[in-house]
């Protein structure tokens, strides 16, 4: 996700180079719900759980409208999830079900109030427990096991993170939170991100019956005003969920993409169409032009839709408004119905593991690299579709029916159920658990070997290897990989001595201390400044600087307004207006050192190009600097390696093998154009000028990524703090011959 949408800062990273395991950034999506509906029924609804106590319902009609409704979301989330550019709008199948299920759930809710007069929560959630939880636990324990027996161990923290999160119903939430987590785009996505919306259902199943049952409870009366009051408080909620849910997108699309106040709507508008409509549904014809209405909003939305949609929000209406024109169209008879597609085997077939299919495709598509050491081709994700119907049916078969018809846990007290998920959802805890603290030991020791070598100062560490005054290699240094893959990962930014913040400008101070410096320099930009900040803390003590780092992660220092979504957008612009004044109010800065990653779109004005409108925005940038500043030095940008660096890494050293050669980049594909370099030599000395650390990271053909020893990135392009630290005294020889020239 590994987001599952593209984090906000994401837009830096347009120019990653071969990716491998990293799949495609898609939304991810959960299908839930049970595929056939049993217990009595009028013949316009079939609902969505056994019977009640004290024994299981014979299973009864099926709607055959529905099951096409689960067969074709769950096809449009498969189909996106496997080959995302076929069909760009294959995430609305998620809102597709979130609609049917508010509507099967509402209905099975409303029957059971007309018959005992209220609601009993602790029979509604054991029926959702024994439906959901054997497949949903099942597909976490093989995630568990798949992710410590075949995934790298630099990313069992991230992935086992997730399976704690699903298993507890919470995964849309931490992933709300991840979202917006700068370095947490670089993640290879987990094998359940996807569970992010069953988390969303069960958190409405959790919520909703008991609002139906505080309606039933609140005043007496006949069943027409109980109705009413179902719907008052249910219709209000849904609103309020909508108006929410449209707010949220606008200002803070990341968060609203997963949390469930900004989904209840769906589920709402479902529960609705349950309360009101169904009944009179009318003649064959208007019926039959309705369903073919609701096919082609989904299919619209499908097909045109994009990652950049502004969604859930008011366009999430286009497919759930079609979903619920075809539930309420029914299955009309007559030669232009769709009624006769809906009862085709294959689509009855896909509509009954619709649920199953869901929980199974994602992971199977996730782990296949990491199985296979290859990159997901079509024909692998061929055979991850058909593997996943397998998984599914056998799911289906073995698992969840016997699991929802057996008769001792439908007739026991409801705490049995309860119980029996709570012992299997420890058992899938614990594995998650068992694994992190082997994680956890494993770092431990790491840092205590880091530790160890640096200590020791042995010759030609790091950049020093790559000095081209005093040619050096350590043969002692081949297989040496400081900090390891797994500390790298986790690693934090250098330390400052003191921190700051001033309206959206964050401060920390850095080199020595102020009274005896004999200049002041700020260090700004984005994540890559603060990358540099272990080099520049070299080039401070060396040269009796004391350093200000004013950066902001995933927001270049540009006054051309970068491609991101809100509200990163509008503070990125507001942290580039304030720097400037900020800067004003310190005189003794009279120097500014530049870094920002290269890629990324930015708004292009009418006639310009691209590269010019980047020119442009580091142009503008610097002119609104204030007069102290008198020296402007670039940072050219680093190379980006391989997405999976650290993974072969990691690989190279369990197999002994030299990890900086086997892991290495071509030059050529590393290094991409500077727009903030290249403003700087149009510009000019002595106001600005390029310092270029290149050919510490790449010899002339190829960019290493371990070099003397030293693990140089810890993702795709951002140095590791031990790496920086070893640019130090090279960076100081640029950075001083220039201060030289300035006298």
């Amino acid at each position: 996700m590994t987001d599952s949408r593209p984090a906000p800062a994401a837009q830096a990273d347009a120019e990653k180079p071969l990716p491998v395991l990293h799949l495609t950034p898609v939304r991810e999506l959960h299908l839930g719900g049970t595929a056939t509906a049993s217990g009595p029924a009028p013949p316009t609804f079939a609902p969505d759980a056994p019977a009640p106590r004290p024994g299981p319902a014979a299973p009864g009609p099926v709607l055959p409208e529905i099951q096409a409704l689960r067969a074709a979301a769950v096809l449009l989330v498969v189909v996106y999830h496997l080959w995302p550019s076929v069909l760009s709008g294959g995430y609305v199948g998620v809102d597709v079900f979130f609609a049917i299920s508010g509507f099967l759930i509402t209905g099975h809710l409303l029957r059971e109030v007309d018959k005992e007069g209220r609601v009993s929560l602790a029979g509604f959630w054991a029926r959702r427990a024994r439906r959901l939880l054997p497949a949903s636990l099942t597909t976490l324990f093989f995630c568990g096991l798949a992710t410590i027996a075949v995934v790298p161990e630099v990313h069992w923290q991230s992935f086992l993170d997730d399976i704690r999160a699903s298993a507890t119903y919470v995964q849309n939430w931490h992933l709300a939170s991840t979202s917006v987590d700068y370095l947490r785009a670089e993640d290879a996505p987990s094998p359940v991100q996807h569970f992010w919306s069953l988390s969303a259902e069960e958190q409405f199943y959790l919520v909703w019956p008991i609002l139906i049952l505080a309606a039933t409870v609140v005043g007496r009366g006949h069943r027409i005003y109980r109705r009413r009051r179902i719907l008052l408080i249910l219709g209000g909620v849904t609103a309020v969920s909508f108006i929410y849910s449209v707010v949220l997108t606008a200002s803070d699309p990341a968060q609203a993409y997963f949390i469930t106040p900004t989904r209840a709507w769906e589920f709402g508008a479902g529960g609705l169409l349950a309360l009101v409509g169904m009944t009179g549904r009318g003649r064959a014809l208007p019926r039959i032009a309705l369903a073919w209405a609701g096919i082609a909003a989904i299919a619209v939305a499908a097909l045109l839709y994009t990652d950049s949609t502004p969604f859930p929000s008011y366009t999430a209406l286009l497919p759930v408004l079609g979903t619920l024109a075809i539930i309420q169209a029914g299955a009309p008879t007559g030669l232009l119905s769709p009624s006769a597609g809906y009862r085709v085997r294959s689509v009855q077939f896909f509509g009954d593991i619709s649920y199953s299919l869901y929980l199974w495709h994602w992971p199977l598509l996730v782990l296949a690299p990491y199985v296979l050491s290859h990159d997901t081709t079509d024909p692998i994700r061929a055979l991850v579709f058909v593997l996943g119907v397998g998984f599914a049916w056998a799911s289906k078969v073995y698992i969840e029916d016997p699991v929802r018809q057996n008769r001792t846990l439908s007739r026991a007290r409801p705490v049995l159920t309860f119980a029996l998920a709570l012992f299997i959802t420890a058992g899938v805890y614990s594995i998650a658990v068992t694994g992190s603290d082997h994680v956890e030991d494993k770092l431990r020791d790491a840092q205590a070997k880091t530790e160890e070598t640096i200590a020791e100062r042995p010759p030609c560490f790091g950049a020093a290897s790559q000095d081209p005054r005093v040619p050096c290699r350590n043969p002692a240094l081949r297989l040496t990989v400081v900090p390891s893959p797994l500390e790298a990962r986790n690693e934090e930014n250098p330390a400052c001595t003191r921190k700051t913040k001033v309206s959206s400008v964050s401060i920390c101070e850095f080199g020595v201390p102020p009274a005896e410096a004999k200049r002041t320099f700020a260090l700004i930009g984005d994540s890559h400044a603060t990358h540099w900040r272990a080099g520049m803390e070299v080039v401070a003590k060396k040269e009796g600087w004391h350093g200000l780092s004013i950066t902001r992660t995933g927001c270049p220092f540009s006054r051309a307004p970068y491609d991101l979504p809100e509200p990163t957008r509008s503070r990125c612009i507001q942290w580039n207006r304030e720097v400037p004044r900020m800067l004003a109010k310190n005189p003794q800065v009279d120097t500014v050192v530049l870094s920002n990653i290269t890629g990324g779109k930015v708004e292009v004005p009418a006639g310009k190009t691209m590269a010019e409108a980047k020119l442009d925005g580091y142009r503008a940038a610097w002119e609104a600097l204030p007069p102290n500043i008198k020296h402007i030095v670039v940072l050219r940008d680093t190379p980006k390696v391989h997405t999976d660096t650290l993974d072969c890494v990691d690989a190279a050293t369990a197999d002994d093998k030299e990890a900086g050669p086997a892991c290495s980049v071509a030059r050529s594909k590393a290094i991409a154009d500077d727009p903030a370099a290249r403003a700087a030599r149009q510009i000019g000395p002595p106001r600005a000028q390029v310092v270029d650390m290149s050919n510490y990271l790449c010899d002339p053909k190829r960019c290493d990524v371990v070099i003397g020893g030293v693990l140089v990135y810890k993702d795709v392009h951002h140095l590791t703090r031990e790496y920086s630290t070893t640019l130090g005294p090279y960076l100081d020889r640029k950075i001083s011959h220039l201060a030289d020239a300035w006298g």
